[in-house]
């Protein structure tokens, strides 16, 4: 019995150094999206607390007398309470990497959840009636002839992960599938020994071991996500570069300047300033990875609304309805959208004149950034047909939007009545207002 305790000591004592090195490293890696972060940080901190328990059991368990024998009572039931929620949350984790986002209201949840619910009774049960296992007041631990079945309720929820796991396997990249399968089968196979025979906690280490690998192979499937969506970040604006700086609004621009040099020099020089501003944002946003200010991209779609109204004057109109600025966004992404309703939308209206209006504000948990004309309208699908650069530019924005932020594009038009354009941002990537 000495020899099993001091090896359970020793086990506990690793899988808590390990464990608390996993929770440091979770914290402060920034590859890790939200979701997932929160997940192992609140996976690491409960396993601590798990492995925590069996370490101060096994100090504990040595001294005899009632105090003691409360102290272990506790300890074992924090122990077993704290083991069968790991399940369970990973039954959480698994459904939301396979695309679940509402994920505590699907049936594998929701039956892993009443699972667990009998498991706590059980738990419960046995406080009193010691049937499953008991301390006596002397600080020894005993087990149950039902011990066995307490041990039921976590393996079905395991086996509901595996199914969840084998079932979406379509959804789970080859990392994913792989750290999931180590943890599922690993701590299942020890679990049931563990129910079976009584001795050293293989579990434990098992378990945090398990644990370990699944955040190494999803973490390393993270930074290779993150790796290639850098290049597609890179590939995506230059095309969306490309696509605005487009031949026929140089054309105009400075053909409108030319024949401001000598109707109105001031004016010209002062729209030639806008225009080298325009371009010069365009350059500077190649060199830009991250999320830039909302002013700051707001500020160079008024550069261009000026340069457009030179033009059309007051047959252009623009709105801003700006209720909410205090956000970001990847750079070059409301510009396109803007360009596009004045030329589609105002211009080939039927007398060209219109109004585009600018408007952002915050829905639940998103920030929407809203482009409105009240031009012609059109099927969708149909738009832009005899001008592909503009409409690869528009998708290229939306393509952007969802690698970068992971928000949406999403656009509603009806014939003869106009279109709305719609950024919607998460919350996470815009920092909401609470």
């Amino acid at each position: 019995m000495e020899t099993i305790r001091n090896w359970n000591l020793i086990f506990s004592t690793a899988g808590c150094i390990l464990t608390v090195l996993g929770l440091l490293q979770t914290i402060v890696n920034r590859y890790i999206d939200k979701r997932t972060r929160e997940f192992f940080i609140l996976f690491f901190s409960m396993l601590i607390l798990y492995v925590m328990c069996i370490m101060l059991r096994s100090l504990t368990g040595i001294y005899a007398g009632k105090g003691w024998a409360v102290l272990s009572r506790i300890l074992l039931f924090a122990q077993a309470m704290i083991s069968s929620m790991l399940a369970l949350l990973l039954t959480g984790f698994l459904l939301y990497k396979s695309g679940r986002e509402i994920w505590w209201k699907k049936p594998p949840f929701i039956t892993s959840a009443g699972l667990w619910v009998v498991y706590f009774i059980m738990l419960i049960y046995t406080q009193f009636s010691g049937t499953i296992y008991h301390v006596d007041d002397n600080n020894r631990y005993i087990r149950g002839a039902y011990f066995p079945v307490l041990m039921i309720p976590p393996v079905i929820i395991m086996m509901i992960n595996s199914q969840i796991l084998w079932h979406k396997r379509k959804r789970f990249t080859r990392k994913q599938m792989r750290a999931f399968m180590i943890f599922v089968s690993i701590p299942t196979l020890a679990m049931i020994l563990q129910g079976l025979f009584f001795g050293v906690h293989i579990i434990v280490i098992s378990t945090v071991i398990s644990a370990l690998f699944m955040y190494y192979y999803i973490v390393n499937d993270q930074m290779e996500k993150y790796g290639r969506q850098l290049e597609e970040n890179a590939r995506l604006k230059i095309d969306i570069l490309l696509a605005q700086i487009q031949p026929h609004f140089l054309y105009n621009s400075l053909t409108t300047i030319k024949y401001l040099c000598h109707e109105d020099p001031p004016k010209a020089e002062k729209a030639l300033e806008g225009f080298m501003t325009y371009l010069r944002y365009n350059m500077d946003s190649l060199a830009k990875d991250g999320l830039i200010p909302f002013e700051d991209e707001l500020r160079h779609v008024k550069e261009y609304v000026e340069l457009q109204k030179l033009r059309f004057g007051d047959e252009l109109n623009v709105v801003y309805d700006l209720e909410y600025t205090g956000f970001k966004m990847p750079a070059l992404t409301l510009q396109p959208i803007v360009g596009n309703a004045i030329t589609y939308g105002i211009r080939r209206s039927g007398n060209g004149q219109g109004t585009v209006t600018i408007s952002t504000g915050q829905s639940g948990d998103n920030i929407e950034i809203k482009v409105t004309d009240d031009g012609n309208g059109f099927i969708y699908g149909n738009r832009y047909p005899e001008d592909k650069q503009t409409h690869i530019g528009i998708k290229n924005v939306s393509d952007r939007i969802a690698a970068v932020t992971g928000g949406k594009l999403i656009i509603d038009s009806k014939p003869g009545k106009g279109t709305t354009v719609t950024i919607v941002l998460p919350c996470v990537i815009g920092e909401c207002l609470n």
